[in-house]
This record gives C-alpha cells, sequence and structure tokens, in this order.
C-alpha cells in the first residue's frame, strides 16, 4: 500500500481520503480512530464517576456482569457494560485476548509459553492474561511476530 502525508499548517479542516479496492479490517479500525473523539472511558471508582485515558488502561476484563479495568499504574475501575461495546469506543491499541478479556499491547511487558502450548500475556502491572487460540494470530500480526 502507498501512503502519502502532506502536511498544511494552514488547512482550515483536516480530512483523510482513501482510495482502496475493498475494505479490510485494518482500515475499519484506522477509520474508527480517526473519527474517535473521546479520549477516555468514564468509569466507576468507590462511589464516582471518573475518566481514564485510554493510554493509562492495560487491560479490561469481564467479571461478574461488569467490565473490571486495570492502568498501567495499577489502579482499578468498574466499567458497566460488555466487552463488544468497549472494544467499539477503545483505538487500535487493544487487542482481545479472549472472550473475557482486552488488552492493551503497548502494555505487555513479555509473553510466557505455559506447560499446556498457550501463551500468556504479562503485564506491566504482573497482571497474566491468558490469549486463547483464536486470538494468539491477530496478536502476533499487531506486535510483527
Amino acid at each position: 500500500m502507498k501512503v502519502n502525508v502532506k502536511i498544511d499548517p494552514a488547512l482550515e479542516a483536516e480530512r483523510a481520503d482513501f482510495f482502496l479496492q475493498a475494505m479490510t479490517p485494518k482500515i475499519s479500525r484506522i477509520t474508527k480512530e480517526l473519527l474517535s473523539d473521546q479520549p477516555v472511558l468514564w468509569c466507576m471508582q468507590d462511589q464516582n464517576i471518573v475518566p481514564v485515558k485510554f493510554e493509562q488502561i492495560c487491560l479490561l476484563a469481564a467479571d461478574n456482569g461488569q467490565l473490571r479495568v486495570v492502568t498501567t499504574a495499577g489502579d482499578e475501575y468498574k466499567y458497566r457494560g460488555s466487552l463488544r461495546q468497549v472494544l467499539e469506543l477503545l483505538p487500535h491499541e487493544f487487542i482481545e485476548a479472549s472472550r473475557n478479556a482486552i488488552i492493551n499491547y503497548h502494555a505487555i511487558d513479555h509473553l510466557e509459553i505455559a506447560a499446556t502450548g498457550g501463551i500468556d500475556a504479562i503485564l506491566v502491572t504482573k497482571e497474566r492474561v491468558q490469549i486463547s487460540r483464536r486470538k494468539l494470530k491477530n496478536l502476533k500480526e499487531r506486535l510483527g511476530l
């Protein structure tokens, strides 16, 4: 794919034009990210509703009908909604690890091969997230493996 970027400080409004033979999942994600203007996820902590910046989030995990949101600083929040709903809001840095978890691949400290042959992502917070076999290909693509 050929990519051209032109920077013009005098431009009144930014725009992106794509000339494609077909829509791909990658282009769809990029388009979604370009159109997103919400850089935060509004979460619950105790009795407060607080904004959590996307770049601070390292893990979203399903937990008893809510989502547990873990930040790179180790803070935990709750979010009311499903993983499917949240995945639509999140930028490109987030990957489905399994049906129950989404991780920020920038927050991966390292990967471990388990005795069963599966792969676990160890996050910077020392959280261990098992990568499902069905989601492994996508993770490898994002990491360039």
